[in-house]
């Protein structure tokens, strides 16, 4: 079972966004087989709920992350993913340190995405004045980078 972990900050919006986006497409895709898809943030609490403007800017997009609990960030977590998907170079960067047996198996979405530049900046640092465009950039980013994390998750199976 491919395992695919995405992670934010605080998980409360982009991770958990990506998350739900991430699974919708593997519906749509009707791709075989069954999939883990995680979240968790690098400075989380746990057990919060996703921010309120989160869930609004999701259903927004027809994500439903209501259920959606915070979880940190821990070594069993890496250990058990198949793929890391980061939404900032600072969280690759954190990890790498921490847990040095991430290092080369961390990814940028934004990289995947063919975005330009790296990161996937948090709403929390500009007030979420714009939630839905957060959510709209995390979610076409996850399905723009869509069959290249299945190729990468595929081939890092056992």
């Amino acid at each position: 079972m491919p395992t695919i972990l995405f992670i934010c900050t605080a998980n409360q919006f982009r991770s958990p966004i990506a998350a739900a986006c991430f699974t919708r497409q593997l519906a749509l895709m009707k791709t075989p087989g069954d999939w883990k898809v995680i979240s968790a943030g690098t400075w989380a609490a746990e057990g919060l709920p996703a921010h309120p403007k989160a869930v609004e800017a999701a259903r927004g997009i027809g994500l439903d992350i209501t259920n959606h609990r915070t979880r940190e960030v821990n070594a069993e977590l890496l250990d058990s993913a198949d793929l890391i998907v980061c939404m900032q170079s600072g969280h690759r960067e954190a990890l790498e340190a921490e847990f040095p047996s991430t290092r080369g198996r961390i990814l940028m979405l934004a990289t995947l995405a063919g975005l330009s530049g790296s990161d996937i900046e948090d709403p929390a640092r500009r007030g979420f004045d714009h939630p839905d465009e957060a959510a709209r950039l995390v979610c076409q980013s996850v399905e723009n980078a869509f069959s290249k994390l299945i190729d990468l998750a595929e081939a890092r199976q056992p």
